[in-house]
């Protein structure tokens, strides 16, 4: 799946620049504890998530996630996004709740094991 592809799944919209059209999305992480994310979430996984500080940023930028999901609609402060344009982070908000993110993405994506 690709970024595009995920956007249009989550009836989503990108906060940051929309990424290319072959960014690679291979599997998901549902979490809002950071340290979780940081021990299990890796390269090539969208983060959902309902955190938007700048702590998401750098956690993104870390584990090489593919791209930042927003759940429930929430959106990021301005000098956060650009946090995440300077390094590179795309970040995607969805009005749907993590539970309707997720069970989207479970039908479509490989179940890690």
């Amino acid at each position: 799946m690709t970024l595009p592809e995920l956007d249009r799944i989550l009836s989503g919209q990108f906060l940051t620049d929309e990424p290319p059209v072959s960014a690679a999305v291979t599997g998901a992480y549902a979490c809002d504890m950071l340290s979780h994310v940081m021990a299990h979430a890796g390269p090539g996984d969208v983060w959902l998530t309902i955190l938007n500080s700048i702590n998401v940023v750098a956690v993104a930028e870390l584990t090489g996630c593919a791209c930042v999901v927003l759940t429930e609609g929430v959106a990021m402060e301005p000098a956060v996004l650009e946090r995440a344009r300077e390094r590179q982070v795309t970040v995607l908000s969805t009005p749907l709740t993590t539970f309707q993110a997720a069970g989207r993405l479970a039908q479509l994506l490989p179940e890690r094991g």
